[in-house]
């Protein structure tokens, strides 16, 4: 009777070590589950390294001269007449376009490179450098447009003579640009960069501004 006890005990103590590794093992798996093998993927975060723009050989600067408007002030009267008027650039448009060198898939799937607004070019100086427009655009294929110099104004004060009428007539140089730009953008996620260039489009400035009033008499 005491062998078979002993027997029975040895047995007993083999299954409750079976157990404890089997409910240890299943308590390991729900702590730490696999997925197929697979690491979890983290969202890739990009941003911009460098943005330069440069005139190269095939590239140009265009001046082209806008009348823009033409007022007219008129005294049918016997006596001077003084006006005012009020001069606006609201006419006037900061235009951009970015003409992308970019080959199918040459970019990750979730990089959006129109989500990014940079500064573009304003002035070009003669040693192959620019400044830049205070305010930024989207990097975009299709022209986006800004109202330039802003809630700018400034007044002349005009005087029409008797039974007189005054044509006051504004024009103004424009310098149309085509340069080249080379984009840096770093995944911060994964350490990668990616390499955009191409042409970007625009209104770079306004200037030489110029007005004239001419005088008709009144019949």
């Amino acid at each position: 009777m005491i062998l078979t006890f002993a027997l029975n005990y040895r047995q007993l103590l083999f299954i409750v070590a079976i157990a404890s590794l089997f409910l240890g093992s299943c308590s390991k798996e729900s702590l730490h589950p696999e997925v197929d093998g697979d690491e979890t993927i983290l969202p890739h975060e990009y941003e911009i390294e460098s943005l330069t723009y440069l005139l190269a050989d095939d590239d140009k600067i265009d001046t082209v001269k806008i009348k823009i408007c033409t007022e007219e002030f008129t005294n049918s009267g016997n006596t001077l007449k003084e006006v005012q008027h009020v001069e606006t650039f609201d006419d006037l448009f900061k235009t951009s376009f970015f003409e992308l060198n970019l080959e199918e898939n040459e970019l990750p799937l979730d990089l959006n490179i129109t989500e990014f607004k940079v500064k573009v070019p304003d002035v070009y100086y003669e040693d192959g450098t620019f400044s830049y427009y205070p305010e930024p655009f989207t990097i975009s294929d299709s022209e986006q447009r800004e109202p330039y110099k802003r809630n700018s104004t400034f007044t002349f004060d005009l005087k029409v003579p008797a039974q007189s009428k005054l044509i006051f007539a504004k024009s103004i140089d424009r310098h149309d640009i085509i340069c080249s730009f080379k984009l840096v953008i770093h995944d911060k996620t994964t350490g990668e960069k990616y390499t955009v260039d191409g042409k970007w489009h625009g209104v770079l400035r306004y200037f030489n501004e110029s007005f004239s009033v001419d005088e008709e008499v009144l019949n």
